[in-house]
């Protein structure tokens, strides 16, 4: 029987790989077709610090970011087979994902990564 915890713990790190890969692909295509962020809800999307990098950096990033995110979807798998490289492979992925939280300026990325970890070391001792 699997823990409730690794469940939950497994939705949360497929909310969080899906959420960031397919919510910035639209973006990156509007940028790369229109040279420019598209405006959502009054604001730059992706805008921060990683804008100043000109349009082209910002695409690399955004690819790069996107790579990152599917690849949590490996530690979800993971995770869900009750394997330690799951949770190992995510807390790899959120450390780095921090840079793009920031250089995005991504608000749902912390609070997202925060309960993540929660629930990892909650479940720390269910994984063989």
């Amino acid at each position: 029987m699997r823990s409730p915890l690794i469940t939950a713990l497994t939705i949360f790190i497929l909310i969080d790989a899906l959420g960031w890969a397919f919510g910035i692909l639209p973006i990156l295509r509007h940028a790369l077709i229109h040279r420019e962020l598209p405006m959502t809800f009054g604001f730059r999307a992706l805008s921060g610090p990683f804008e100043a990098l000109g349009i082209n950096a910002l695409m690399v990033a955004g690819i790069v970011f996107v790579t990152i995110s599917l690849l949590k979807l490996l530690a979800a798998y993971w995770t869900w087979r009750l394997r330690m490289d799951g949770p190992v492979l995510q807390l790899i992925l959120l450390a780095i994902s921090t840079i793009f939280w920031y250089g995005f300026e991504l608000p749902f990325g912390p609070p997202v990564g925060l309960i993540q970890i929660v629930l990892m070391i909650l479940a720390w001792n269910l994984f063989s």
